[in-house]
């Protein structure tokens, strides 16, 4: 055990390593506050003690401590308009730099006011980018919006609805006027957008961004969808797919969002059949011989017109069951496994009379729910005994899986719903004109209640409402429907293979979610990229006049891509065929007297119109990164992937980089219902009102984001969390500004001393830089940001503030101004500042910058034109830190036992052997001193330092009352006489005025 004898304050108990170094600090004479700069740093001691005051080396710099309100935002601005923001992305485009990193940017949504996930995806991209720069990279980021889609195309409308001013009537049958009014909406959003997106401090050209309306855009955007086309990847067919009422069009699985609450009208319905074995029949002849019924169940009663067939499991077990009703017997035929439902369902009695195979039903027909028209019973392999019957009801227009077992049985596929999700005239007048997910549901039900009606001898067992989840369209949020129709697909299932494949060579973080990205793309079905709309791009096929077959030629195609690069995308709508097709192409079909074929009015699925950014931005596969939110695996990510790899067989990225969703502070989704949405504009320049909503600022967001949204799960915001990150951003200015002040009269290039030269300490304090910075570049490199800035401020509370600040201060302020123990400390901070500003500066880009600009030898010296390899290898000394850790602990053995005591005030008589012992002398050569590494490490005016008995690692401490008296100059009681100097101080007094350098 180390003896410890304490003559000042007695015994003490021993507390844990673990110092709370502040109270030391706040003791200090040379603690850095505000006052530092100017005359506001002169003393309000004593005359006698004043009397030295201005020959004291006091920090000076004009960067303030604070910068509070809304002059931070008027600061932030200014230094974005000093430091050369707007012309940065450039200058560094015209550097010769060996390597390029190119980050491709996914389109936000160019619908509304910027939110604060676009403030997390932004800030997390332009942290990579800045971070690239600062290690030598020349980067290539070109932000870029998606403009088209319905969800702009309504907000438009609505916008020019609610316009009262406006005598101007919208068309809505007039595709140009529809258009130009999303385009100036569409616009409106991305001027909105791109000024935030620049008050952030987003490193780009914003003068030379891509957006999905651009007419060069769009050109190359057919070029691909020729090139696909060709190479069999895009193809027309009649087939279901997720349509949206309430929009009018055809919509993508990634359109998608689920009810889980939404109420459906179930029906159990019981269907005559017809050549019924014998084997079954046999076992009603003592029973009357009932008619034998197949029983379906559904929750889309809407869908039964469309029936075609009942799919069955073949291995499964279906029973035979006489149920009674209204006093009649009715055979029904019901999976075995299922019976419990069929009690729940008739509540009544029921007798079980045979089971079977389900492959018996193989011959078996039914009598149509609505019809006399005789229907197949099928084998399905998707047919599940979770609930129902066991015995699926199959409409091959109207679901996915019905769809296939159409295909395969050869069965009949016929939609009559209309565009408005409406039945059609075929259907009867029952049924006609009524909407399928309204009065239809009723109207069905209605036929098979109805004896008399067509649902004729179809029984109705039950009805009642089904709470289940329900896919939505996830922008005019109401239900959608499947419905058969010709849309043009990406054929998914003949890519997914080579998709995949291309997945393996990405790496995607964090690895723990790579799973997502494959899962979604293995249960992704075929991808429609068709919509019934006209805010977008068009599909570039004209159809034949007479046979309506597609007519898809690349020439005709390039054609049309040149025309509207020429004349704009409006030119599809304004222009006739004759102007669209080719000159030759239309002279031929003139002198063979034939039509010319017409073009087509739908428009590419915005997936796919931001799915060919890679193309149509980067012209080939060539990102080096992907950064969006989760979501983007079934989204961009994927279309992305999928149009790539079929152009090229290859992923456009080579890494993906995957951040969480933003939450409030309780963990809530925000909403405006709630009241809980955080404006990322009312963060930086604040609210109405200040105390409510405070100013933060770019770099306090730019904090927030960084520490919290890199750690891959849902990031929490709220003002507690904000005061956080400006709490730590204000430590870190506190220290950058000590930093500069302190070096106001350095010279590195006159100053600068070998780092053998250095005292132990500033040694140890160069190892600490290095092993800091190396550190701090691999995190980035890894995008672990949130280790960045907890590592930044573990570093300068603990080893800058809590160590070296405090025992280098002596020096700073009382040695000789050019003396080498000065310049040594001088040294280590100028490299600490350096150091600091550049790995800080990737987060804090507005803070470096300013900081930089006050610097007193400032040539236009920016911090974003610099380079960085990190710290030189030379200063990594592990043998020394471990030798200044051993006295590390001796410090904190003595600060345990000393508790609110002036350290400076003490002298120490300190005995140690062994390794201890060299580690000490390293600091200390003499046995008794008042000036050395180990007096100013421990902060106390003397030291004695002497070897102890036998060969033992231990230390003691015997801590007792300085004899020295208390110098005017530094405070430290080393002064022989009472209101007096040290000696130390009074030669470099009389030497600076020997040598005429005055204060």
């Amino acid at each position: 055990m180390r003896q410890l004898r304490n003559s000042v304050a007695g015994d003490t108990l021993l507390h844990t390593r673990n110092i709370n170094w502040l109270l030391f600090h706040v003791q200090q004479r040379f603690a850095f506050t505000s006052s530092v700069c100017g005359k506001e740093g002169q003393s309000s001691e004593s005359p006698a003690r004043n009397k030295y005051g201005s020959t004291v080396l006091l920090p000076f710099t004009t960067l303030p401590l604070r910068v509070e309100g809304v002059k931070r935002v008027h600061n932030e601005k200014h230094i974005q308009e000093a430091a050369n923001f707007s012309s940065l992305y450039e200058w560094q485009r015209r550097q010769k730099r060996a390597q390029e990193f190119v980050l491709h940017d996914g389109p936000p949504y160019a619908n509304g006011r910027p939110h604060i996930g676009h403030a997390v995806n932004k800030i997390l991209k332009d942290i990579t980018v800045r971070h690239k720069l600062l290690r030598g990279y020349k980067v290539n980021y070109i932000p870029g919006w998606d403009c088209h889609g319905l969800p702009i195309e309504l907000k438009a409308l609505q916008q020019r609805r609610k316009g009262k001013r406006s005598k101007e009537k919208l068309d809505k049958n007039d595709p140009i006027q529809i258009r130009a009014t999303a385009k100036k909406f569409a616009e409106e959003a991305i001027n909105i957008q791109r000024s935030a997106f620049e008050r952030w401090g987003v490193l780009a050209n914003w003068n030379n961004v891509y957006c999905t309306f651009n007419p060069e855009y769009i050109s190359r955007q057919l070029q691909l969808f020729a090139q696909l086309y060709e190479n069999g990847y895009i193809y027309q067919d009649y087939k279901p797919v997720y349509f949206s009422p309430s929009s009018g069009t055809s919509l993508a699985e990634a359109e998608l969002e689920y009810n889980a609450q939404h109420c459906s009208p179930s029906v159990y319905v019981a269907l005559p059949a017809s050549n019924v074995p014998h084997s079954i029949q046999d076992k009603l002849i003592e029973y009357g011989k009932p008619k034998v019924h197949v029983v379906v169940w559904t929750t889309t009663p809407w869908t039964l017109p469309a029936n075609e067939a009942i799919c069955y499991s073949p291995e499964k077990l279906y029973t035979l069951v006489l149920v009674k009703r209204k006093e009649q017997l009715v055979a029904c035929i019901w999976a075995e496994e299922l019976l419990h439902e069929l009690r729940k369902t008739v509540s009544e009695d029921i007798t079980p009379l045979c089971s079977f195979k389900g492959s018996l039903l193989s011959d078996m027909k039914y009598r149509h729910p609505l019809n006399d028209r005789l229907c197949p019973c099928v084998p399905g392999s998707h047919v599940t005994m979770n609930k129902g019957t066991g015995l699926v009801h199959t409409a091959p227009a109207h679901g996915h899986d019905d769809f296939l077992v159409a295909l395969e049985q050869k069965l009949t596929v016929e939609c009559n719903i209309d565009d408005k999700g409406r039945y059609q005239a075929k259907l009867g007048p029952e049924l006609e004109g009524k909407r399928v997910l309204d009065e239809g549901n009723e109207a069905v039900i209605q036929l098979l209640s109805e004896p008399s009606g067509c649902g004729g001898p179809s029984i109705l067992l039950s009805k009642e409402d089904f709470i289940h989840s329900y896919p939505y369209d996830w922008r005019t949020k109401k239900p959608v429907i499947i419905r058969a129709s010709k849309q043009w697909f990406m054929n998914t299932e003949q890519l997914k293979k080579k998709a995949l494949a291309a997945l393996k060579q990405v790496a995607i973080l964090p690895s723990n979610i790579q799973t997502g990205m494959t899962g979604q793309l293995e249960r992704r079905p075929y991808w429609c990229i068709s919509r019934q709309r006209v805010w977008g791009v068009p599909i570039p096929v004209f159809y034949d006049a007479v046979t309506g077959l597609p007519v898809v030629e690349r020439g005709i195609i390039e054609h049309v891509a040149e025309v509207l690069l020429r004349e704009g995308c409006d030119s599809w709508w304004e222009l006739p065929e004759e102007k669209l097709l080719p000159s030759e192409y239309v002279r031929e079909m003139k002198q063979q007297g034939r039509q010319l074929p017409t073009k087509g009015m739908d428009i590419l699925d915005i997936w796919f119109d931001s799915g060919s950014s890679w193309h149509s931005v980067l012209g080939g596969p060539s990102a080096d990164l992907y950064l969006e939110g989760v979501d983007q695996f079934n989204g961009w990510f994927q279309s992305s992937l999928l149009t790539s790899v079929a152009a090229t067989g290859k992923a456009p990225y080579k890494k993906l980089y995957v951040h969480g969703f933003t939450l409030d502070e309780a963990g809530n989704k925000m909403s405006k219902s709630l009241g809980n949405v955080v404006d990322p504009e009312i963060v930086t320049d604040g609210g109405k009102n200040l105390q409510k909503d405070p100013v933060y600022g770019s770099d306090v967001l730019r904090w927030w984001v960084a520490s919290h949204s890199t750690n891959h799960a849902n990031m929490t915001i709220g003002k507690r969390i904000l005061d956080q990150s400006k709490e730590s951003v204000q430590k870190v200015r506190a220290v950058l500004r000590f930093l500069l002040a302190s070096l106001g009269d350095y010279n590195p290039c006159e100053h600068s001393l070998p780092v053998a030269d250095l005292r132990p300490v500033d040694q140890y304090m160069l190892h600490l830089i290095h092993e800091h910075t190396e550190k701090i570049w691999e995190y980035y490199e890894k995008f672990l940001y949130h280790r960045v800035t907890a590592a930044s401020i573990a570093f300068i509370n603990s080893n800058i503030s809590g160590l070296y600040i405090s025992i280098i201060k002596d020096r700073l302020y009382c040695e000789s101004r050019t003396g080498n123990k000065r310049m040594s400390a001088l040294l280590v901070l100028h490299h600490l500042l350096h150091h600091l500003l550049l790995s800080l500066a990737p987060v804090l880009p507005h803070l470096t910058e300013e900081v930089a600009l006050h610097h007193h030898s400032n040539k236009d010296w920016c911090v974003f034109q610099q380079t960085t390899s990190g710290a030189p290898s030379l200063w990594n000394q592990p043998e020394l830190a471990r030798n200044i850790e051993q006295c590390l602990t001796v410090r904190d053995e003595l600060y345990r036992s000393i508790s609110a005591i002036d350290p400076l005030k003490l002298h120490v008589k300190l005995t140690a052997g062994g390794n201890m012992l060299q580690s000490l002398r390293l600091m200390q050569t003499s046995t008794d001193t008042t000036d050395s590494g180990l007096t100013e490490l421990l902060r106390v005016s003397r030291v004695i330092l002497l070897p102890s008995e036998g060969d033992t690692e231990e230390f003691s401490l015997e801590v007792l009352d300085s004899i020295g008296n208390k110098c005017l100059r530094c405070w430290k009681f080393t002064a022989e006489h009472r209101e007096d100097l040290c000696a130390r101080c009074k030669e470099v007094i009389t030497s600076t005025w020997s040598e005429g350098e005055g204060w």
